[in-house]
């Protein structure tokens, strides 16, 4: 399974949701990390992102799998599995 389908399948949940979407929308933010369960979406400007799995006791390794993102396409991808997933509140991708 691709890593961003992974990501979004186990990671956007009711509980996470509206905090995570506030952290890729807010053009307030413009680097930074939110830690996740199983991974790590790092913030590299205002529309991009990067996405890997947080593993533990692997601080030095060279390689990791990871996804460059733009950040419409991921508050789509977030918004695709709140809908699936019937989440309420669910915001829109370009307010």
């Amino acid at each position: 399974m691709e890593l961003l389908q992974e990501f979004v399948i186990e990671e956007v949940n009711a509980a996470v949701y509206n905090e995570l979407w506030n952290f890729i929308s807010s053009d307030n933010i413009v680097r930074g990390t939110f830690e996740c369960s199983r991974f790590i979406v790092m913030k590299l400007g205002e529309d991009q992102f990067i996405i890997y799995r947080h593993v533990l006791g692997m601080q030095n390794v060279k390689c990791r799998d990871a996804v460059l993102v733009a950040k419409t396409f991921l508050l789509k991808k977030i918004n695709s599995r709140a809908y699936e997933l019937r989440l309420p509140d669910i915001q829109n991708v370009f307010d």
